[in-house]
């Protein structure tokens, strides 16, 4: 009987440990993807701030001291299009609008 007992304990300890590590294994992967999601939320929080003082800069630049476009984005190093400084303007344009 004792062998038995042991064979029986021995199972039981053998299903726990499975059973804890599929639950360590369950929370891993579920903080792996938090940390996933709160990183790219943090990108595109920086994506968007960096955006919008580029397009005040941009609405600066052309609005408030006269230069074009064309000469604005030649003083950014032409990092961006013409389609896309516009887009950057607007939307800062529309974001500060009273």
């Amino acid at each position: 009987m004792q062998d038995a007992t042991r064979r029986q304990l021995a199972r039981r300890d053998a299903v726990e440990r499975r059973s804890n590590e599929a639950s360590r294994r369950e929370r891993e992967v579920r903080d792996l993807g938090e940390v996933v999601e709160i990183q790219l939320r943090t990108r595109d929080a920086t994506v968007q701030r960096t955006e919008q003082l580029a397009g005040e800069l941009l609405s600066r630049l052309t609005r408030d001291q006269g230069v074009s476009m064309e000469q604005a984005l030649l003083l950014c190093g032409n990092a961006v299009s013409r389609t896309e400084g516009l887009r950057l303007r607007r939307q800062y344009e529309r974001s500060a609008a009273p």
